[in-house]
């Protein structure tokens, strides 16, 4: 007699991991953690569902449509129907990181240090309808710096703070092998465009909706987006302007001029001067362009918002600055900004460009050490010289993204997890956030932090480099100090390298 019995298929939008799929898994898992690790974030976690409140709080009781709500069981068919009649359980899975987040450094604020750089990575859940790149179960790695250095409420220093944050997110691209022929990071700013809108006669009260739309394009058809546009009232000039690319109107010119402009401190749009110099002195500029359509349609974020695109898929990744959600959470006025990436998007482009090991290489690449806890080196700038902490800034930036080696370079079929990558190893590198110029006080910030090395910036052909668990200063054989420049033979990269 024929087995009757049905078979029972996963649910929709969620995905079965056979021992080769777990091992693709977890060579992301591993890459996310380096990148992090590297540029100095620490790791946290929080709880997979919260308090549903604390999702509606940040964006509302709309969000909760959108979220996988949980009922124990307990209070029968009564306390269920209770639930289904206002559309709200008392938790919630968690959709994202970033409200978690807030709810964690609020509690503490007082006992952290400024900046915190954190980072995490585990599942999350939406309810929304699957399609490529969006699962209703998937994998986020999350990075934040909340708070400023020593209060240095500078524009400057929020510049440096955001391009600090894009940093892990290009680090992890490059160390997986994505280049810049395939995905830019595209940067704008959200107080620009709001202005923007302004002088076009949109009302603060209609921003947010405008900026949901912008958010929109490319994922809702014409007619929708004009639909959409005569609901909250958006003038027509204007959604000419936005939507259609009108050309019969000024003030259009200011998006043109803004979209691909690249992110460099000579070529800087006015108004994004700061964020330019920043992405120059952590190496990104070549990655980073500006364009205007990318606002992040929630409305927390505040200033600079940014999203990884890759041709032909959805944002890999996406953040920016978001100041007051930490004081709508209860904590104290604290500048913060992050990012998220999903690993449905990542996996997608990583095996479109052929990207992902297999066999005896996934295994080995699965099976590689991970970057250290420990910072293996921590950089610090005794004078405070302008030139010398750019030089910090720049220095750091190449430690932590490593030097590939010649023979990789001219290996015409070299892939991203190749043993022979690397002439200098990607470093867990930290620099100092303190203002003091004390070398004694700088010293004792690498101590609080357990750094292996510590390096001194004097000039870029000055470096001192110390070792911090037997005390001891460490000179080049051939020069004394060491250089920040990696072509030269006493390269402080070099010497860490074979230390290490």
């Amino acid at each position: 007699m024929a087995n009757s019995a049905k078979s029972i298929q996963p649910p929709k939008g969620t995905r079965d991991l056979y021992p080769q799929d777990v091992l693709v898994r977890r060579y992301i898992q591993n890459a996310w953690r380096d990148a992090s690790l590297r540029c100095g974030f620490d790791e946290i976690e929080g709880p997979t569902f919260e308090s549903s409140n604390l999702y509606s709080i940040k964006s509302g009781e709309g969000i909760l449509s959108e979220l996988f709500q949980t009922f124990s069981g307990k209070g029968g068919q009564e306390t269920l129907d209770k639930i289904v009649a206002q559309g709200k359980a008392d938790f919630a899975l968690r959709p994202e990181f970033t409200p978690t987040l807030a709810r964690m450094y609020a509690a503490r604020a007082k006992q952290l240090p400024k900046p915190c750089k954190w980072f995490t990575a585990g599942p999350y859940f939406r309810a929304e309808r699957p399609q490529r790149g969006r699962l209703r179960e998937f994998l986020q790695w999350n990075c934040d710096i909340i708070g400023l250095p020593s209060d240095e409420d500078t524009p400057k220093t929020r510049a440096l703070m955001d391009a600090e944050t894009i940093e892990p997110c290009v680090n992890l691209l490059v160390q997986l092998g994505i280049s810049t022929d395939s995905l830019r990071i595209k940067v704008n700013d959200r107080f620009q465009f709001e202005r923007f809108l302004s002088s076009m006669g949109v009302k603060e009260s209609q921003l947010d909706g405008v900026f949901a739309l912008v958010d929109k394009i490319g994922k809702l058809a014409p007619e929708k987006l004009k639909q959409e546009s005569i609901q909250i009232g958006l003038p027509e000039s204007v959604y000419s302007v936005l939507f259609e690319q009108s050309k019969d109107n000024d003030t259009e010119s200011y998006l043109r001029a803004l979209e691909g402009k690249p992110l460099t401190s000579s070529m800087a749009p006015k108004g994004f001067e700061s964020i330019a110099s920043a992405v120059d002195a952590t190496g990104l500029n070549k990655w980073c362009e500006c364009d205007p359509f990318i606002v992040r349609g929630l409305a927390y974020y505040t200033g600079t918002v940014f999203e990884a695109i890759a041709k032909g898929e959805r944002a890999v990744a996406g953040g920016g600055r978001y100041d007051n959600l930490i004081q709508l959470m209860g904590g104290p006025p604290t500048p913060a900004v992050g990012f998220a990436m999903g690993d449905v998007v990542l996996t997608n482009l990583l095996e479109d460009n052929n990207l992902i090991p297999d066999g005896p290489e996934l295994m080995e690449a699965v099976a590689k050490p991970q970057a250290s806890i420990r910072p293996e080196a921590f950089i610090a700038v005794p004078n405070n010289d302008e030139e010398n902490r750019a030089a910090a800034q720049s220095l750091a930036a190449t430690l932590r993204r490593g030097i590939e080696s010649e023979t990789y370079l001219n290996n015409e079929s070299r892939k991203p997890w190749n043993p022979d990558r690397y002439a200098v190893r990607p470093l867990h590198t930290r620099t100092s956030y303190k203002s003091t110029t004390n070398p004694g006080k700088l010293r004792k910030d690498a101590d609080s932090q357990h750094a292996k090395y510590f390096i001194e910036i004097h000039a870029p052909n000055k470096v001192e480099l110390t070792d911090m668990d037997k005390r001891e200063a460490i000179t080049s054989p051939t020069h004394g100090s060491f250089s920040i420049n990696p072509t030269d033979p006493n390269f402080i990269g070099s010497a860490l390298n074979e230390l290490l």
